[in-house]
């Protein structure tokens, strides 16, 4: 670990987010404290990913799928921006991992067994999944989340099914495409619109629901609107 207070740690965060006003001296301070708070977060990063792959082989997968990343530099940078009230020592997700299951019930399945464990350190769960706390997001994203304390620090973790991986995968990409925060809730409306209907559909799937005439309509729409912000993949 590298030693740093989580005060200085704060600190170094508040200069990141005051970017402009900050002098050299300053930035080359919390640049440093910020690398090496970041770097913490790689070995319980590992820890809680070997951890997880022998919760989803219990629920009958035999080669998991879980990856894991360590939030970039920008990346911290742009949230704590957004984010004007959080605290750089209090962000939960520097370090996070991701489980892809094949169903809703196996990411229930592996929740409920990292619950029951004392060893692992629950610090929340939030499940953006209908019926729970707290639901959908707006923007439609759907997964459940996990923010497991380990060695000192938050790890997130993410569970979705590859349904629900494919969406935030499409919306991820389109946010590079168009450079425009459509994860962040900005971005065309119609393309936001567009998102929300097809988590939508993709949830119906999961429940075996068919979507009435009505709703399919509206997202052809839809689909037909937001084709203006892809010019490149129109027929010629």
């Amino acid at each position: 670990m590298s030693g740093y207070s989580k005060n200085r740690i704060k600190n170094a965060g508040e200069v990141l987010r005051r970017l402009e006003s900050a002098t050299p001296e300053e930035m080359l301070e919390a640049i440093g404290v910020i690398d090496e708070w970041r770097a913490d977060h790689a070995k319980p990063l590992r820890r809680v990913n070997a951890g997880l792959r022998h919760y989803v082989r219990k629920v009958g997968i035999e080669q998991p799928e879980v990856t894991q990343r360590l939030k970039r530099f920008a990346t911290i940078a742009d949230k704590l921006r957004r984010q004007p009230t959080m605290a750089l020592s209090r962000m939960e997700d520097i370090g996070g991992a991701r489980v892809t299951v094949p169903t809703q019930d196996q990411v229930d399945a592996i929740v409920r067994d990292l619950r029951s464990q004392p060893r692992w350190n629950i610090r929340r769960v939030r499940e953006y999944v209908e019926g729970r706390d707290p639901g959908p997001k707006s923007d439609g994203y759907r997964a459940v989340h996990v923010i497991v304390v380990k060695d000192g620090c938050f790890i997130e973790v993410q569970l979705r099914t590859p349904r629900q991986d494919a969406w935030a995968q499409s919306v991820e990409q389109d946010t590079r495409r168009l450079g425009e925060g459509l994860k962040f809730g900005t971005g065309p409306d119609d393309l936001r619109e567009y998102y929300v209907l097809v988590s939508e559909l993709l949830a119906m799937r999961e429940r075996h629901e068919q979507p009435n005439s009505v709703f399919m309509e509206q997202l052809a729409s839809r689909f037909a609107a937001t084709r203006r912000h892809f010019p490149d993949e129109e027929p010629r």
